[in-house]
């Protein structure tokens, strides 16, 4: 089995960027208009909490990970990032970020592999990158 794994990190300010790009879809999900005056992430609950200022008090909005899965993925195909589509999708909350991870497992299968005269070898400096030259 073969095993890629992409990782796409969301800080506090690339969080507050989803937000500002996403009004109608962040107000799908209960978030206010507006900028949170602080984003809390809760890794024990695997959510983000939003708070927002309010007229005398302010007020929370919590975000569990299938909501924030679909807030940033749905950012990110609007961002024109190439995502993989046929991949298991996770999310996770950690301290100061959640991560949108993507895995994709193949089986390599050997009747469909290219005879080696039909690929180029790799360049001298590309092998003396991966210490296969001399």
């Amino acid at each position: 089995m073969i095993v890629e794994r992409r990782e796409v990190e969301f800080e506090t300010e690339a969080l507050l960027t989803v937000l500002a790009g996403s009004p109608r879809a962040g107000g799908a999900f209960g978030l206010a208009r507006g900028m949170p005056q602080a984003v809390i992430f809760e890794p024990t609950t695997q959510s983000v909490r939003f708070v927002f200022p309010g007229g005398g008090h302010a007020h929370s909005v919590s975000l569990d990970s299938a909501r924030l899965g679909a807030l940033l993925v749905g950012f990110c195909l609007r961002m024109r990032m190439p995502l993989p589509r046929k991949a298991e999708k996770s999310i996770r909350v950690e301290s100061g970020m959640v991560v949108l991870a993507f895995r994709i497992a193949s089986r390599p299968n050997l009747a469909n592999l290219l005879p080696e005269e039909h690929r180029a070898s790799p360049d001298p400096a590309t092998q003396r990158a991966w210490g296969a030259a001399g």
